[in-house]
C-alpha cells in the first residue's frame, strides 16, 4: 500500500537495504540500455548519429527520471507495486535490446516499448492518488503528465518516420516541460522534494555508467597481448574514467543546491548531457585505443572524443552553478570557470588533433582530466566527514554542556588558518588573490606553471586549426606551434617563425593582449608575496605562575629572533573565557589583561611579560590545577614598526592544559603564528632553570679567578689594561646571591598547546 509522501517521513526509505538493491537493479537495466544505444552510436560516428543517439537517450532517462521522482515522494513496496515494477523493467529492457535499431532507422519497437515505460509510471500515480488523499492533486498532475507522454510515444509506433519523429518530440516535451509550470511549482513547495534521495539515485547511475564503459574498455583490451604500450593504454583510460568520477562525486554529489524553483530544474536537466556524454566517453575511449597513436587521430574519433568530456565538464558547470560546495576554499565561481575553460580547450584540441600523434592527443586530454581532480582537491583540502564533525555542534552548546557538567574547555585552535568557517556566503570566501598569498611559494610556481603550459596549448592548438598559419614551420608540427606561441607570449621574437595569415596575426593579437595582462597579474602578486612582512618574534612555550615582591604574577617571554630593531613596540594581551549567563546565553568575553609593562621603545633582543594577578585581574579566583575550566586561552599581539620591513604584527594563542600537579614543568607550547619565520622548534630564549645558572656561575666565577691572578701578578699593569678594555672584569655573580634567594620560591609552568 502506498503511504504518505516522502516530506512526512524523510528518512524511513534511505535505510532500507531492499529499495537499495532493487534500485540497482532497476539502474543496471537501464545502463544496459545506454551501453547498447553507444554500441550503436560506435558504428555511426557522425552528426546524424550523434543527434539520433541523443533522441533515443532522453526517452531512456525519462523514464528512470519518472520513476526516481515517483519514489522520492511515495514509500511503497507491495505486490502490486513490485508487479508494475516488473513490468516496467521489462519494457526498459525492451528499449535496450531496440535502441541500437532506432540508428538503423527502425523505430516502431522502441517507441512500444517507451510508450509502456512511461504509461506504467503514470499507473504508479493513479494508484497513489487513491490511496493518499492529501497528495491526489500532485498525483494527478504528474499523472496526467506521464499518460500525455505515454500515449504520444505509443501513437509514434503507428505512424511513418516523419510523423513519428514528431509525436517523439511531443511526448518529450510534455514530460520535460512539466516541472517549470506554475502548478508544478506549487506542488513542489507543498511537497518538497527530498535531495539526499536524488543525489544518491543520480550518483549511483552515473557510477554504474562509469563503471560498465570502463569494463568493456578492459574487456577489449584483455584480447591484446600484454606489453607496456598496453599497460599505458589502461592507464590513461583509467585517469580519464578516474577523472570523470572524481568531479562527480567530489564537486557534484558533495555539493547542495541553492534555494529557489530554478535551482533544482537546472541541476535536473543538466543530468540529461552529463550521463548522456558520459556512456559516449566510454564509447570513446574503447574507440581510441584502437587507433594507432603514433600517427593523428580519425576525426571522428578526436570530437567524439574531446567533444563528450566537453559535454561533461559544461554540464558540470551548470550544475556549480545553482549548487553551493561546502567548506571549499574558493568561492563557487571558480568551480565554474575551471569547468568552462576545460571544455572549451577540450573543444579546441579536437580539430588541432591532426597536426600532433594520437598518443600526444590522448595523453593532453588526459592530463585535463588530472588537472580537473588536482583542482578540486586544491580547493577542498578538508574532508566533508572531517568538516561535519567539527561543526555538529555550535561552541554555545557545548560550553553550556560543560557548565552542567563541569568539563574542560575543549581545544581551541591557535592557528586562525585552521578556523572552520561554516554558513559563509560563496562570494565572500577566499579569492584567487588571498588564496596564493596565503598559500606556499610551491602552490604558486605549481599553478603557474600549469597555467602557463596550457595557454600555450591552447593557443598552439588555435593556431594549428588552420594550416600554414605559421611561416618557416614544419607542415602539421604542433611542436612549431606550442613553441612559436611561447616566444609570442613571452615577446622573444626571433625572426625564425611568424604568422603568415589573417587569421593567425589575429591569435597573435589576442595571445599578445592576453600575456600583458598575466605577467602584470604574476609579477604583482609575486612581488606582494616576496615583499609581506614577516617578523621573527618568538614566545615563550609556557606561561610561568609565581611570585615577585610578595605577588602573584603570570609572565611569559618574547625574543627578537632576527636582532633588528623593532620601534615602539606594543604588547596587548586578553584573557578569552566563557561567561553563561543566569537565563542560559552564551558569549565568549575578551577581558584585557594589565601589564606591567605594555610598550618598549626598542625591542631587539628578549622582552619579559608580567602581569600581577590581583583582585582585579581576569585570573582572580581561577583554580591554576585545571584552569581550563574558566579560561579558554590567552591570546597575545604585539604590533611595531620594524626597521626591515616597516609594521610588524605578530600573534599568539596559549591553551591551557591541566590535570597536572602546579609544581610540574609540563611540556607543551604555544603553536607557531602564521607570522613567524620558522614552524619547527622555538629558539630558545634564556631562562632560569638550574642548568642555565650553573653554567652561567661556572663562566663567571672563571672571570673571577681570572681577575684575582692578575691582581697579584701585576695590580697597576692589569688597573691600566682594565681602564682601557671595554670588558668588565667579573667577581662575584650576582646571579649566585639572586639563586639563593629564588631557589626556594614556588613556581608553577602551565602547560600550553
Amino acid at each position: 500500500m502506498v503511504s504518505s509522501p516522502i516530506s512526512a517521513q524523510p528518512n524511513a526509505r534511505l535505510g532500507e537495504e531492499g529499495h537499495l538493491a532493487r534500485a540497482v537493479l532497476r539502474s543496471h537495466i537501464r545502463v544496459a540500455a545506454f551501453i547498447q544505444l553507444g554500441n550503436g552510436l560506435s558504428a555511426h560516428v557522425s552528426t546524424t548519429g550523434t543527434l539520433a543517439f541523443a533522441a533515443v537517450f532522453v526517452p531512456l532517462w525519462m523514464t528512470w527520471t519518472g520513476f526516481t521522482f515517483y519514489e522520492n515522494r511515495y514509500t511503497v513496496d507491495d505486490f502490486a507495486h513490485r508487479t508494475v515494477v516488473l513490468i516496467q523493467m521489462c519494457a526498459v529492457a525492451g528499449m535496450a535490446l531496440t535502441a541500437a535499431d532506432v540508428l538503423e532507422g527502425d523505430t516502431m519497437w522502441f517507441s512500444i516499448a517507451a510508450g509502456v515505460a512511461l504509461l506504467l509510471v503514470a499507473v504508479m500515480h493513479a494508484r497513489a492518488s487513491f490511496q493518499v488523499p492529501e497528495a491526489r492533486a500532485y498525483s494527478r498532475y504528474w499523472g496526467t503528465v506521464f499518460t500525455l507522454g505515454g500515449g504520444a510515444w505509443l501513437a509514434a509506433a503507428a505512424l511513418p518516420a516523419p510523423w513519428s519523429f514528431v509525436l517523439w518530440a511531443c511526448g518529450t516535451l510534455a514530460v520535460l516541460a512539466a516541472p517549470l509550470s506554475r502548478h508544478a511549482s506549487i506542488l513542489e513547495q507543498r511537497f518538497p522534494i527530498d535531495f539526499e534521495h536524488l543525489r544518491e539515485r543520480y550518483g549511483l547511475l552515473t557510477i554504474i555508467v562509469l563503471g560498465e564503459s570502463f569494463v568493456k574498455v578492459l574487456t577489449s583490451l584483455a584480447d591484446d597481448r600484454a606489453d607496456w604500450a598496453l599497460f599505458s593504454e589502461g592507464g590513461v583510460v583509467l585517469l580519464i574514467s578516474c577523472g570523470i568520477w572524481w568531479v562527480y562525486f567530489d564537486d557534484v554529489a558533495g555539493s547542495h543546491i541553492k534555494k529557489g524553483q530554478s535551482a533544482w530544474v537546472v541541476w535536473l536537466y543538466a543530468h540529461i548531457p552529463l550521463q548522456a556524454s558520459v556512456t559516449v566517453v566510454g564509447v570513446s575511449l574503447k574507440k581510441a585505443i584502437a587507433f594507432n597513436w603514433e600517427q593523428p587521430a580519425p576525426e571522428g574519433y578526436r570530437w567524439l572524443l574531446a567533444g563528450s568530456l566537453a559535454t561533461v565538464y559544461l554540464s558540470v558547470a551548470a550544475i556549480d552553478s545553482v549548487t553551493e560546495r561546502k567548506h571549499a576554499e574558493l568561492s563557487d565561481r571558480a568551480r565554474v570557470n575551471a569547468r568552462l575553460l576545460s571544455a572549451i580547450l577540450l573543444l579546441v584540441l579536437a580539430p588541432a588533433g591532426r597536426a600532433m600523434s594520437g598518443g600526444l592527443f590522448f595523453a593532453i586530454v588526459a592530463a585535463i582530466n588530472v588537472a580537473q581532480v588536482f583542482f578540486d582537491m586544491m580547493i577542498a583540502p578538508l574532508e566533508e566527514s572531517a568538516q561535519a564533525e567539527l561543526g555538529k555542534r555550535s561552541i554555545a552548546e557545548l560550553a553550556r554542556t560543560r557548565a552542567r557538567e563541569k568539563k574542560a574547555a575543549s581545544p581551541m585552535r591557535s592557528d586562525i588558518s585552521q578556523t572552520v568557517r561554516k554558513g559563509a556566503p560563496a562570494a565572500l570566501r577566499r579569492d584567487l588573490y588571498f588564496y596564493f598569498m596565503e598559500g606556499s611559494w610551491t602552490r604558486v610556481f605549481v599553478a603557474f606553471g600549469f597555467i602557463f603550459i596550457i595557454t600555450n596549448i591552447f593557443f598552439a592548438a588555435l593556431y594549428t586549426i588552420e594550416p600554414g598559419a605559421i611561416a618557416n614551420s614544419a607542415s602539421g608540427s604542433f611542436s612549431d606551434a606550442f613553441f612559436f606561441s611561447v616566444q609570442t607570449m613571452a615577446t622573444i621574437g626571433y625572426g625564425t617563425l611568424s604568422p603568415a595569415s589573417v587569421y593567425a596575426n589575429a591569435i597573435v593579437a589576442a595571445e599578445a593582449a592576453l600575456s600583458i595582462i598575466g605577467i602584470a597579474i604574476v609579477t604583482g602578486l609575486v612581488f606582494a608575496k616576496a615583499s609581506r612582512p614577516r617578523s621573527s618574534v618568538l614566545f615563550s612555550k609556557h606561561l610561568v605562575l609565581t611570585k615577585m615582591h610578595d605577588k602573584q604574577m603570570l609572565s611569559f617571554r618574547l625574543g627578537n629572533a632576527r636582532g633588528n630593531e623593532v620601534v615602539e613596540a606594543t604588547l596587548s594581551v586578553v584573557a578569552l573565557k566563557d561567561d553563561i549567563s543566569p537565563e542560559g546565553h552564551h558569549l565568549r568575553r575578551l577581558h584585557d589583561v594589565a601589564l606591567t609593562r605594555d610598550r618598549t621603545p626598542v625591542f631587539a633582543l628578549t622582552w619579559s611579560v608580567l602581569h600581577e594577578i590581583d583582585e582585579s585581574s581576569p585570573f582572580a579566583g581561577i583554580d591554576w590545577e585545571r584552569p581550563e575550566e574558566h579560561l579558554v586561552a590567552i591570546i597575545v599581539t604585539m604590533t611595531g614598526h620594524d626597521g626591515t620591513y616597516g609594521q610588524t604584527n605578530v600573534r599568539e594563542a596559549y591553551v591551557l592544559r591541566g590535570g597536572h600537579s602546579p609544581r610540574a614543568a609540563l611540556h607543551g607550547r604555544g603553536q607557531p603564528t602564521r607570522r613567524r619565520s620558522h614552524d619547527g622548534g622555538l629558539l630558545k630564549i634564556p631562562r632560569h632553570g638550574a642548568r642555565h645558572r650553573h653554567a652561567r656561575h661556572a663562566r663567571h666565577a672563571r672571570h673571577a679567578r681570572h681577575a684575582r691572578h692578575a691582581e697579584i701578578a701585576d695590580p697597576h699593569a692589569h688597573a691600566a689594561a682594565n681602564r682601557g678594555s671595554s670588558i668588565p672584569i667579573h667577581r662575584t655573580p650576582r646571579t649566585a646571591r639572586t639563586h639563593r634567594a629564588t631557589r626556594d620560591t614556588p613556581v608553577t609552568v602551565l602547560d600550553c598547546r
